[in-house]
């Protein structure tokens, strides 16, 4: 059976290679979106279309809609969009040569 990891990289919102910085090698995508979800980067209003959004939300339920919709950003594919910082996985196969 192969075996992969999942490379985490931060980088701006084009998606650039030149601003990319490795945050993490996790060897599931959930582990690694569970990752980004915990630890991004992203600021608040980039989240929301309008600040009164995000003003009428408690601290706490902010911060659960962040993760909500982070999340839905990764259940199909490997990146975010749109924000001022993205993340991207990538997915690497181990080869077992012994």
């Amino acid at each position: 059976m192969p075996k992969y990891v999942y490379p985490v990289y931060e980088t701006d919102a084009w998606h650039s290679l030149e601003h990319r910085d490795c945050k993490g090698i996790y060897t599931s995508k959930q582990a690694a979106v569970n990752a980004i979800v915990k630890n991004h980067n992203i600021e608040d209003e980039d989240f929301y279309e309008c600040i009164d959004g995000m003003e009428a939300l408690t601290p706490r339920q902010r911060k659960a809609e962040i993760k909500k919709k982070l999340r839905k950003d990764f259940e199909i594919g490997f990146q975010t969009q749109s924000y001022t910082v993205n993340y991207d996985i990538e997915v690497w196969l181990i080869n077992d040569w012994a």
